[in-house]
């Protein structure tokens, strides 16, 4: 393996994420083993395949599709941005009923949330409507298209904007009884990590004490109230990658191949 000095470590500015790089961004956990950057999920994704990142926070279908490509990624233990019901952050928009949609607006910041929705409109639904691109700062209450999915913090500012609306992580959870896994900390295969898993669990176990603090600060950036965000970040989020979250991801591989969206399943692979 190869072994750097810094290892180069990608996130994303969401409010979800906050708990798992908190400590690492205000210099509670000081360490000269990284350095830490903010990119969107999908950059994130692309940053990690050129080799300009050792470990990225990437949406879980992303790993997936560089599992079918032999990338050999791994995925690090004990965390995760999940839920086990609704989520809150990832919403569904809708001015008809969900089985009159024909036509929807895609925020693709993450790639899992949009593998999510194509497979529960088809498995849930049996519904294969058109799917466009769109801005995160879509109004969907105005959208040309019948229905808008937006996410992350888009989604919690549009919290009842539309008469119709889906929480996709409900929807999986009332689909298959098993939590959510969107994004996990995975790692190119030739890094040597030394003891940066356990840095990442350190902040995440930090970060989770302090979500009233987070709340606070957050809430004021975007304008949400900060009993949401408090709320959202410790009940609807979860951060733990336990056996019941393993089996709800090794699900969400098998619809991903049955609907097209990764070519074909393979064994994750976890650093130990």
């Amino acid at each position: 393996m190869v072994q750097k000095s810094r290892l180069r470590i990608g996130a994303v500015s969401f409010l979800n994420t906050k708990p798992l790089i908190y400590p690492l961004l205000n210099g509670e956990l000081q360490t000269d083993r990284i350095d830490i950057s903010m990119q969107v999920p999908s950059r994130l994704v692309t940053l990690l395949s050129d080799n300009e990142l050792d470990i990225g926070l990437i949406p879980i279908v992303d790993y997936f599709r560089a599992n079918d490509q032999n990338a050999g990624y791994r995925i690090l233990p004990n965390i995760s941005i999940a839920s086990r019901g609704s989520v809150l952050s990832i919403q569904l928009f809708s001015r008809v009923p969900i089985q009159k949609i024909q036509q929807v607006a895609l925020d693709t910041s993450s790639r899992s949330s949009v593998a999510l929705l194509q497979i529960l409109l088809a498995e849930k639904y049996q519904l294969s409507p058109t799917f466009i691109s769109c801005d995160p700062s879509i109004d969907p209450a105005t959208s040309e298209t019948e229905a808008v999915l937006l996410i992350g913090d888009a989604a919690l500012k549009n919290l009842g904007a539309t008469e119709y609306s889906v929480d996709l992580g409900a929807e999986w959870h009332e689909l298959t009884g098993l939590p959510f896994v969107y994004a996990c900390w995975v790692a190119r295969g030739e890094v040597e990590l030394g003891d940066v898993p356990n840095l990442l669990l350190e902040a995440k176990n930090r970060g989770i004490a302090q979500i009233p603090e987070i709340a606070r600060i957050e809430a004021q950036k975007l304008g949400l109230p900060e009993n949401l965000c408090k709320g959202y970040l410790q009940h609807h989020i979860h951060y733990d990658l336990d056996e019941s979250k393993i089996a709800g991801l090794e699900l969400f591989y098998k619809l991903a191949v049955k609907n097209g969206l990764v070519e074909s399943e393979r064994a994750l692979s976890f650093e130990t």
